[in-house]
C-alpha cells in the first residue's frame, strides 16, 4: 500500500495532526475488521458520515434513531440501548466510527449464525456465492 503524502485538500504537503490520526485510525479499522473488504468499510464510513448530522465524529442516540428510521431498520428503544451498550467501549453513550463498524460485525455474525442453522440451501435461488456463504457459515459455527 503506497502512502499518499498529500493533505486532504489534494495539495502536496504534510498531513495535519488530525489527518494523520484519522488515517491511522482508518488503517487500524481495516486491520481489525478484516472480515470486511476495504470497499465495504468505505461504504460503512459513508453511512456513518451521512448520519453524523453535527459532524462531530460520533453517532449519538438521536442520530442512530434517525438512521434506523431512514434505513427502515426495525429497532425498539430497548434494542437500540442494547446495541449501544454492547459496542460503546468508552461508555460515553455515542458511537465512534470503530464502534459503528462493530455494530456491522455483530449484524454479520447474527446473519451467519442464522444461515448456519439452515439445513440446506437452494443453489438456483442463491447462486454460487450464496452456497459458499452457507458452507462458510456452517464451518464457522458448527465445528
Amino acid at each position: 500500500m503506497q502512502e499518499d503524502s498529500s493533505d486532504s485538500n489534494g495539495e502536496g504537503g504534510a498531513l495535519t495532526a488530525n489527518e494523520y490520526a484519522s488515517n491511522t485510525t482508518k488503517r487500524q479499522v481495516y486491520l481489525e475488521f478484516s472480515e470486511f473488504s476495504p470497499a465495504q468499510i468505505r461504504k460503512i464510513e459513508d453511512i456513518f458520515n451521512q448520519y453524523d448530522a453535527n459532524k462531530d465524529g460520533y453517532l449519538c442516540r438521536n442520530e442512530l434513531k434517525r438512521m434506523m428510521i431512514k434505513r427502515r431498520v426495525p429497532w425498539t428503544e430497548n434494542s437500540l440501548s442494547q446495541l449501544i451498550d454492547d459496542v460503546d467501549k468508552d461508555k460515553d453513550g455515542k458511537l465512534t466510527f470503530r464502534e459503528f463498524v462493530m455494530t456491522n460485525r455483530k449484524t454479520l455474525e447474527y446473519c451467519q449464525r442464522a444461515l448456519a442453522k439452515q439445513e440446506k440451501v437452494d443453489f438456483n435461488k442463491v447462486g454460487i456465492k450464496g452456497v459458499r456463504d452457507f458452507f462458510e457459515a456452517k464451518a464457522k459455527y458448527f465445528k
